[in-house]
């Protein structure tokens, strides 16, 4: 990696923290600098303004999560094997990537609309977990609901424990940064949705 490309991925480690911490408004170029130890016209050089900026984080951040949920999705797996490999998927990356549910929170806490390029990669993972769920249906291995709630009962599942964390450990006083008790965590949200969508006298 040259110098240049090492300024780069500094800036972009630094924006991710920042934008995660303070949001977009509350991260100044000036701290993004700071932090990535740039001179003060670095982002305007590498990305063109801070906007950009922004939007190349999310974009990199989401991007991984498509990709990872449709690695889960192609695997040759029954439904709710495949539905289990994607909580698991979701599970890794925000471990991985602890700063990507702040992000999305800091808009929607204040009032705004999800960024564009974040609808763009997560409509794709979606529709990807809506197709499953219809093609357990199909094969008799899940039960008939209707797939996009299905969907959506499992995206919120994971996406509420990556964000609520804290507050969940804080209250019931489990230390739920440790690996195991995010294990145990995972593999509850799995059995909960792998039963809710057995067919009817079976188990997953």
């Amino acid at each position: 990696m040259n110098r240049l490309d090492g300024t780069k991925e500094r800036l972009l480690e630094a924006a991710r923290r920042l934008f995660a911490d303070k949001g977009f408004d509350g991260a100044s170029v000036r701290a993004i600098t700071r932090r990535a130890r740039a001179n003060l016209g670095a982002i305007t050089y590498h990305f063109g303004s801070k906007e950009a900026l922004y939007t190349t984080v999310l974009e990199q951040l989401f991007r991984e999560l498509r990709e990872r949920v449709a690695a889960a999705v192609a695997a040759p797996a029954a439904a709710g094997d495949r539905l289990a490999t994607i909580i698991r998927a979701f599970f890794a990356f925000f471990a991985d990537h602890p700063e990507a549910p702040r992000l999305i929170v800091h808009r929607l806490a204040a009032g705004e609309p999800p960024s564009p390029v974040v609808i763009e990669h997560f409509r794709p993972v979606v529709d990807a977990i809506r197709s499953t769920v219809r093609d357990g249906q199909a094969r008799g291995e899940l039960r008939a609901v209707e797939p996009l709630l299905a969907a959506f009962t499992l995206i919120s599942q994971t996406v509420w424990f990556a964000v609520a964390r804290r507050m969940i450990a804080t209250v019931s006083g489990v230390p739920l940064d440790r690996p195991e008790q995010a294990a145990a965590v995972e593999r509850h949200i799995t059995d909960v949705v792998q039963r809710a969508l057995a067919p009817r006298g079976r188990a997953p």
